[in-house]
């Protein structure tokens, strides 16, 4: 069985979601009613403080070498 529900939120606006559930379940209206207050807040909570964004690394900068049988020797800054 699947349920669709919408909420609004004045700031951030329409939320649409589904709940999908068993056929036999067995959850009264007010548990239901619960799932999709959860999921609503849930999003409400995501949107309002997202993860922090993780720095991007400097790549490395490309060591120039040259090989002598098989021995990389790296250029040095003198």
């Amino acid at each position: 069985m699947k349920i669709d529900f919408e909420r609004h939120h004045d700031k951030w606006g329409k939320f649409a979601d589904a709940l999908h559930l068993p056929d036999n379940h067995t959850l009264t209206d007010a548990q239901i009613e619960a799932m999709k207050d959860e999921r609503f807040n849930n999003w409400v909570n995501v949107v309002e403080n997202p993860p922090p964004s993780e720095p991007v690394p400097e790549p490395e900068p490309v060591k120039e070498y040259i090989e002598i049988n098989g021995v990389k020797y790296v250029k040095a800054e003198v």
